[in-house]
């Protein structure tokens, strides 16, 4: 089954009631904009309130129910409460048993619809008993959250690569090889895609180094070492008060449902640019003297 979302009817007010672990939302409205607020609530007990006018009352509230859910809070002191109401709710809609998903899939409750009318002095009246159902209850695999993990990848906050360079004081010499060399690693990051937490995971992939002068960057897959057994480096051939090497990693990623096993590659790449302090390349120069070198 695919991975089923709200109706969209015209909205000016907006609330959401949101899994834990998710950020709130806060915003205003004006004209024909939305109106977001967010708290948070416990997971499998989400709810969506749209209401019809700029900060005024909801109209309309989406929950998604599971039969596990409606067993955990069975018998709350105050039956009378949201949670416990939409338990209920749920237990009298809900059809069957709750779904098994694969070991890689995520569970999605089946998705409600409530509503109720506003007194003409704005006061709220009670949401309907029932919830009319919207979606079926269903197994979100990667394949349903492929597309927004990748415009997730593309935006991401990767840690640019660290660039090291030999020697290491802030100077080089001309005609003398300057030693570069990067230490990544794979970088496991939390995020949520569709209100599903995923862990998304960048793996470096290629290196591209600008030495500063005009040279053309050099491309390559080794991320280098340091000295004696360095495999990148550059020989400036002119002096120069300050050049600066800049180095831009190229990232391939992957996916998971937080919690389940499999990685999932991402579609694309991303890319970061770190930059080292400015390096000063001298001339050296070789000169007679009479002192005796020896002593």
């Amino acid at each position: 089954m695919g991975l089923a979302t709200v109706p969209a009817p015209v909205v000016h007010a907006m609330r959401y009631v949101s899994d834990p672990g998710y950020g709130g939302i806060v915003g205003q409205s004006t004209g024909d904009s939305i109106n977001i607020e967010a708290e948070r609530a416990t997971r499998g007990g989400g709810t969506y309130e749209t209401g019809g006018g700029t900060s005024g009352p909801a109209t309309e509230r989406y929950f998604r129910s599971t039969q596990r859910f409606c067993e955990l809070f069975d018998g709350l002191d105050d039956p009378t409460s949201d949670l416990s109401q939409g338990c209920a709710d749920s237990e009298r809609l809900l059809e069957g048993e709750q779904l098994e998903c694969e070991a890689d899939s995520y569970y999605l409750g089946a998705l409600y619809r409530q509503t109720r009318e506003i007194g003409a002095d704005g006061t709220p009246g009670a949401w309907s008993a029932s919830g009319e159902p919207v979606a079926d209850q269903s197994c979100v695999t990667p394949a349903d959250l492929a597309g927004e993990a990748e415009r997730a990848f593309a935006t991401l906050a990767i840690a640019p690569s660290p660039i090291v360079v030999q020697p290491p004081d802030g100077w080089t010499l001309v005609n003398v090889p300057t030693i570069t060399y990067t230490q990544p690693g794979t970088q496991t990051l939390d995020t949520t895609l569709l209100g599903i937490p995923v862990q998304i995971r960048a793996t470096p992939r290629s290196y591209a180094w600008d030495y500063g002068d005009g040279a053309n960057p050099l491309t390559t897959t080794d991320p280098g070492a340091a000295y004696p057994h360095h495999t990148i480096a550059h020989t400036y051939d002119q002096p120069a008060d300050q050049v600066q090497i800049t180095l831009t990693t190229t990232w391939s990623g992957q996916f998971r449902i937080t919690g389940t096993p499999t990685w999932t590659d991402v579609t694309g790449t991303a890319a970061t640019t770190s930059a080292a302090d400015p390096l000063r390349v001298y001339e050296a120069r070789s000169r007679l003297v009479t002192d005796n070198l020896s002593d």
